[in-house]
């Protein structure tokens, strides 16, 4: 008896599933690194928005209190102890990293050393030292009650599906 080419030997049906196969693993993988990728996307778009509210929120509050409100010490708000917002913010829809104090996100860094805004902090990001007060010196004085320019960190530090992800914004407040 002939045989015919009108069927399949088993090796052709094993060498199809392979092929079949590995075709679907590498679709699969492309769809798993695209998710990957938009989770990611969407995560730094909340965090961009999340930190230019805040600058926004702190450019509209009083320049010569700005400091008081969003610093880590509530004992010096303008209106009372803990009557500020503070220096630590929510993120909606983002998650604060594992055994973060306050499980906030978002935190708002000002050139400080021990509660005092300083001249002599060393952040060249921030082109620090320099002089805050706009008399000329950069010393190691608090200048909380006389700044005329006022040094901003915003970091979002969060959990995100690589891990811990941080960014940083900074820039710097002069009156209006």
């Amino acid at each position: 008896m002939r045989r015919g080419s009108a069927g399949l030997t088993l090796l052709e049906v094993v060498i199809a599933l392979a092929v079949f196969s590995i075709a679907a693993l590498g679709l699969a993988s492309v769809i798993f690194s695209t998710s990957r990728l938009n989770e990611g996307n969407r995560e730094r778009t909340v965090v961009e928005n999340a930190a230019r509210s805040m600058i926004e929120k702190m450019r509209n509050e009083e320049f010569a209190e700005i400091f008081r409100l969003y610093n880590s010490d509530p004992a010096d708000d303008p209106l009372g102890p803990g009557t500020g917002p503070g220096a630590n913010f929510a993120v909606t829809g983002l998650q604060a990293i594992e055994g973060d104090p306050d499980g906030l996100p978002g935190r708002i860094e000002f050139p400080t050393v021990v509660n005092e805004l300083r001249e002599d902090f060393d952040l060249p990001e921030l082109q620090m030292p320099r002089d805050l007060s706009g008399d000329g010196l950069v010393d190691g004085n608090n200048h909380a009650a006389d700044y005329r320019i006022l040094p901003v960190t915003v970091v979002v530090e969060w959990r995100s599906i690589g891990g811990t992800t941080r960014t940083t914004y900074r820039t710097v407040f002069v009156p209006k």
